[in-house]
């Protein structure tokens, strides 16, 4: 631009061309330094995408003025308003489309209690009516007569104060009586009475009774009302009622938002005008248990909610145990978890390894059921495991689910100490491949001796796991692939009252040395050799820091604790502490049902059943297995008697049949179609009676001969025959155990 003077010497702007004096480079790169900085203003970014630039017209004068921007108002959240002090207009409850639709729930659920209920508010209606009504005419009599003096009259007549008084006092009454009935309200009262009882008469000759009891309400009504009062009065604290209250009910049904305020609110963690805001829907489970999601007003945490935990379920009318309270995002996040029944309350279920045909101890032990009902399932292979508790309240069971887990795998080689010397595990001896009976000092050696033996293993196995290569050992861990390529069988080694093997050893001379030496040994065996597939599954009674070290205690990772006495014992079985922590099994007093104690934390659970005589039948199947694997070793196979004779036969007849009883006439049978010749069938002329004793008499004969010398013996039992009917006869599993295959 260029400027020019004019006439009256002022200056005159002209344009110039500037662009007409640049090359053609320089045009094109001040082009692209022009749209660059259009596309950085307002309106060029938003419009960059479809490369029109669009720059509105600035008013500069306004600009100079000042720019005033509109900001939009924020909404205040929950926590902000509440630091303000201020209170919701409306409350979020009312506009949330879950709430209401809880609260549908709640009034169906109390409309169906009442509506059941209809029978006994009748009757109490009418009773109530029918108190009103004698009420009512007393009082009205009373009144019109003044039947007061009456009472008056005698009690001077009874004082003897002479017949002018009760002249004067009979006199008063008829001029009282008399003057009431001619009061204003009295007169409007008759009136009312009259026409009201002529009304309902003329309605009932004119349009029938069933339109005349409508009618009837208002008189009703006022009986009632005089009944309630005449009830009400007789008991002042309130008891009496109509209807029912459906807290009860409530128990049993849905649980509301309204339910939990007043319940925090009975326990002064809400004051009056707080409450509670539902999060979501309420929800089932396949069970019946409800789970609850809300969120607590500013200043109470989900934390403080479980400190008065005791208060709380009390307050919802529940148990403790019928409730779980768990934190959600944030602290004021709560989710409540209420059971529909008391837990534990019915009989155990029975263990899936009853009907298992065979089982991987690599898939862990289906041990029990949680008060939630969700499945507990132990993983032995890493962790030895720890029982302890009182006697009769299920221990011994509860150590029978992880044997019959070893048991049905016939990969795993089974160990026994039994130091109680009972029959608990007389089943097990038939797989076991060590086996171990009482406490007595040549017991106790050999279980010394055991544990030497096992402490030789572990090293074996760890050194043939260093010379595997690196890629067939990633975390130098044994795995099913490795057991079986390098012949190293999972060990479970199960020892009942170890207390009673440590009580022999500190008994002798040196035994105080020799007991440090074993609990370091049984601590390495744990510590060490859960790496190489040693599972150590041992019980005491009540293991205190004198009878089950705690060197010994502490290096075992898992533990279940069934009934004990005190906080003292659990802490013993279950760890120092848990007490305190609020997992204590003192007073538990169920049978089946205990504390676990892991890695992850502690919870009750209630123990898969498994009942001696399935226990029997699962050591039977685990023996089965291992002939058939050929990993039935040690003292279980030591025991194998030569199949042969009669005991051949009868196996070959329980193939046939496919059944686990037979009677002794089927056997009969089924060996008359293996041989003719051999004489088991009827003969011609013999009846069913002759026969039946003839075969039953041979069947015995020869079973005995065949097991002559070998200590065993194979009775006849009550079993159901191939007829569908009950008779004498012999069971699979018990010819199984005798013949050890």
């Amino acid at each position: 631009m260029s400027t020019t003077e004019t006439e009256h010497a002022e200056r005159e702007a002209q344009l110039v061309d500037l662009a007409a004096f640049q090359d053609p480079e320089t045009l094109l790169r001040l082009g692209e330094l022009s749209r660059t900085a259009a596309q950085q203003t307002e309106n060029g970014v938003a419009d960059v995408f479809t490369g029109t630039v669009r720059l509105d017209k600035v008013d500069q004068e306004e600009a100079e003025a000042g720019t005033f921007e509109q900001l939009d108002e924020e909404e205040l959240d929950d926590d902000e308003r509440a630091a303000l002090g201020l209170r919701p207009i409306i409350p979020p409850t009312f506009l949330d489309a879950g709430v209401w639709r809880q609260r549908r729930a709640v009034w169906l659920n109390s409309a169906a209690f009442h509506a059941t209920r209809s029978p006994v508010y009748l009757w109490r209606f009418i009773r109530t009516s029918a108190i009103g009504a004698r009420v009512g005419a007393r009082d009205a009599w009373s009144y019109l007569f003044a039947t007061e003096y009456g009472e008056l009259a005698d009690k001077v007549r009874r004082a003897k104060a002479g017949a002018e008084h009760i002249a004067d006092l009979r006199a008063d009454r008829r001029k009282e009586a008399k003057a009431r009935r001619r009061e204003p309200v009295t007169v409007y009262a008759l009136t009312g009475c009259t026409s009201y009882a002529a009304a309902v008469i003329a309605l009932g000759e004119t349009w029938g009774l069933v339109l005349t009891a409508p009618a009837l309400i208002p008189f009703f009504g006022l009986l009632y009302v005089l009944g309630h009062r005449e009830l009400a009065r007789r008991a002042p604290d309130g008891t009496f009622a109509l209807l029912d209250s459906t807290a009860g009910a409530d128990h049993d049904g849905p649980v509301t938002d309204e339910r939990i305020t007043a319940a925090l609110r009975d326990i002064k963690l809400l004051t009056a005008e707080q409450e509670i805001r539902p999060v979501g829907l309420a929800t089932r489970d396949e069970l019946g248990n409800t789970t609850v999601a809300f969120k607590t007003p500013a200043g109470l945490v989900c934390k403080a909610i479980k400190n008065k935990a005791d208060q709380f379920a009390g307050a919802l009318g529940l148990s403790l145990e019928r409730i779980d309270l768990t934190q959600g995002e944030t602290p004021n996040d709560v989710v409540l978890w209420v059971s529909a029944t008391v837990p534990f309350a019915g009989d155990a279920p029975a263990s899936p390894l009853v009907s298992a045909a065979r089982w991987s101890i690599w898939d862990g032990v289906p041990f029990g059921s949680n008060r939630k009902g969700l499945r507990k399932v132990l993983q032995l292979l890493w962790s030895s495991m720890l029982f302890g508790g009182a006697q009769g309240y299920g221990k011994t069971s509860a150590m029978r689910v992880p044997a019959a887990a070893g048991a049905l795998d016939p990969q795993c080689r089974m160990l026994l100490a039994d130091f109680k010397g009972g029959a608990d595990w007389e089943e097990l001896e038939n797989i076991a491949h060590r086996v171990i009976i009482g406490a007595d000092p040549a017991s106790v050696d050999e279980f010394v001796e055991l544990v030497d033996e096992l402490i030789v293993e572990m090293d074996t196995r760890f050194a043939k796991i260093r010379r595997m290569p690196k890629a067939e050992r990633p975390d130098m861990r044994l795995t099913p692939e490795m057991a079986e390529a390098h012949g190293m069988p999972v060990l479970m080694f199960l020892i009942d009252e170890i207390q009673e093997a440590f009580g022999v050893v500190l008994a002798r001379k040196d035994g105080v040395k020799e007991f440090a030496a074993l609990v370091e040994k049984l601590a390495r065996l744990i510590r060490r050799g859960r790496a190489c597939g040693l599972i150590i599954v041992a019980a005491a009674q009540r293991p205190s820091a004198k009878s089950v070290p705690t060197d010994f205690r502490d290096v075992i990772l898992k533990r279940y604790s069934v009934h004990t006495v005190d906080d003292t014992s659990s802490d013993m079985i279950l760890g120092d502490g848990q007490a305190k922590r609020g997992h204590t099994a003192a007073g538990l007093g169920r049978i089946g049902v205990g504390i676990l104690a892991e890695e992850s934390g502690s919870e009750k659970l209630q123990v898969d059943l498994i009942t001696p005589q399935e226990f029997e039948v699962i050591c039977a199947r685990g023996r089965a297995l291992r002939i058939e694997a050929g990993t039935l070793t040690g003292y279980a196979a030591s025991g194998l008697l030569t199949v042969s004779g009669i005991l051949a036969q009868m196996r070959a007849a329980f193939d046939e049949a496919g059944v686990e009883e037979l009677g002794s006439t089927d056997i009969a049978r089924l060996l008359h179609q293996q041989d003719p010749a051999a004489d088991w069938g009827q003969r011609d002329g013999e009846s069913d009676k002759q026969w039946s004793s003839r075969i039953g008499a041979r069947l015995g004969r020869e079973i005995e001969e065949a097991l002559d010398g070998s200590g065993r013996s194979l009775d006849r039992v009550k079993v159901r025959t191939l007829a569908g009917t009950e008779g004498r006869g012999f069971r699979r599993t018990d010819l199984t155990l005798v013949l050890g295959a």
